[in-house]
């Protein structure tokens, strides 16, 4: 798998997988599966992003399948686990022969092993009946290549004997010298094979699962530029954690691959960052993407600065924490030709001159860069100005206005710049400064 640039960090801010202080992440949108290694599949996947687009394309386009044609996988959890359970049994391999299969038989028939033995064949006996209906059911002439692999495996497997031979059984009226020479094998020679064989049912049961939160939630399925200019576009792209969210656009390319974005207090900032940074990620692992449509270049690599936590424990400032986290980014910039960069409110840990002065150092040099994006909000708004004779950068922010005496937050993507203040209100609206002066004249 080609290597994707992704650290900690950017798992955290996206809030991929749980984390204490956050209720639901992004994981949990997707975890509904019908087995808990359908579930583990999605896991593996989510954990492992990355930039190979035929992988990404494969994946993609199984997903969509099960997705236009509303596939179900009709298998149960609890037999899966019994199978599995089952096929890694330690109890004594059944031998292949009439005389200790009766002795077995009479020996063992009442006793939770053996229970687990004919209740492991009949599930399995089942199971492969079902795989085997499943694949007769598909048109290969429609089926994606990467999904028809998949099938074409599990096809092999099936007519692999004794497993065949086996699907000719009634499972739940298995002869004993039939269990014991079925036992023998399944937890013999086919083990492996078997337990390979659940791994794909798990895949396919991610997939169903990955299909359903789509087709439910809406999210659109990316389409991946091979051109080599750089580009990205994101159409009514949203965070699907809320439940009524406002819809943005997005468009990058070469000419214009840094965006700068103001917006006043509670404007939405770190939240449409969160957005698009999510829609990246999940790009980047062949999933569906809350949006409309999307059309990305394939990058290398997605670092966020959004949630940096102190680093009191290292004797580190915030601003510290800052200056290195910027550093990290620049090392990754320099091992990975194509990475997908934010920023959220760059130099906060510091005062508002190291700020602005910090600030336009490091923006400037990244106008150089040509074949990433970066996506930078500050609350320095006056920075603009300096910036905007640069080449490269386009300005946006998040829309506010007043309404009387009440700030309207539209949550709206929108080119220029804020002019919006909204410090000096929320102070006021709190009332702090007539609390103080009570205390004052208190005194």
């Amino acid at each position: 798998m080609t290597n994707f640039k992704m650290d900690r960090q950017t798992f955290r801010d996206l809030n991929v997988f749980n984390d204490a202080s956050v209720d639901e992440s992004i994981f949990s949108f997707f975890k509904s599966t019908r087995t808990l290694g359908g579930k583990e599949k999605i896991q593996e996947m989510m954990e492992r992003p990355s930039s190979d687009i035929h992988l990404l394309n494969g994946r993609q386009s199984t997903i969509k399948y099960f997705h236009d044609y509303k596939l179900q996988m009709e298998v149960k959890s609890e037999q899966l686990d019994l199978i599995s359970y089952y096929l890694k049994f330690n109890k004594v391999l059944s031998r292949n022969n009439m005389l200790d299969a009766l002795v077995d038989f009479v020996g063992n028939k009442s006793t939770n092993d053996y229970y687990i033995v004919i209740k492991g064949l009949e599930f399995l006996i089942s199971t492969l009946k079902y795989l085997s209906r499943f694949i007769a059911e598909q048109d290969l002439t429609i089926v994606p290549e990467y999904l028809k692999n998949k099938l074409e495996e599990i096809e092999r497997i099936l007519n692999m004997e004794p497993l065949k031979a086996a699907m000719g059984l009634q499972e739940k009226k298995l002869k004993f010298y039939q269990v014991s020479k079925l036992d023998h094998s399944f937890r013999g020679t086919s083990q492996t094979v078997l337990l390979h064989l659940l791994q794909l049912i798990y895949e396919l049961d991610a997939y169903e699962a990955i299909a359903t939160v789509a087709r439910k939630r809406q999210f659109c399925f990316p389409e991946y530029s091979e051109s080599e200019n750089l580009e990205m576009g994101l159409v009514g792209f949203f965070h699907p954690s809320f439940d009524q969210p406002v819809k943005n656009d997005i468009f990058l390319n070469q000419a214009e691959n840094m965006v700068f974005l103001t917006g006043s207090n509670m404007a939405g900032k770190s939240s449409l960052l969160k957005s698009l940074g999510l829609a990246v990620y999940l790009a980047h692992i062949g999933f569906p993407v809350p949006a409309s449509s999307m059309k990305t270049a394939v990058f290398n690599g997605l670092l966020t600065t959004i949630n940096l936590p102190d680093q009191l424990g290292q004797g580190l400032s915030h601003y510290y924490s800052e200056v290195k986290r910027v550093k990290e980014a620049a090392t990754a910039l320099l091992e990975n030709n194509r990475m997908f960069i934010v920023f959220d409110e760059l130099f906060r840990g510091t005062n508002v001159r190291d700020a602005y002065d910090a600030s336009f150092l490091i923006i400037s040099e990244l106008t150089a860069i040509r074949n990433s994006v970066f996506f930078i909000s500050t609350h320095l708004v006056e920075l603009a100005a300096a910036l905007k004779p640069l080449n490269h950068i386009t300005f946006k922010y998040l829309d506010t206005f007043f309404e009387g005496e009440k700030p309207v937050f539209t949550y709206r993507l929108k080119a220029g710049v804020s002019e919006e203040r909204l410090g000096m209100y929320i102070i006021q609206k709190e009332g702090i400064v007539d609390m103080i002066r009570a205390v004052s004249s208190k005194a």
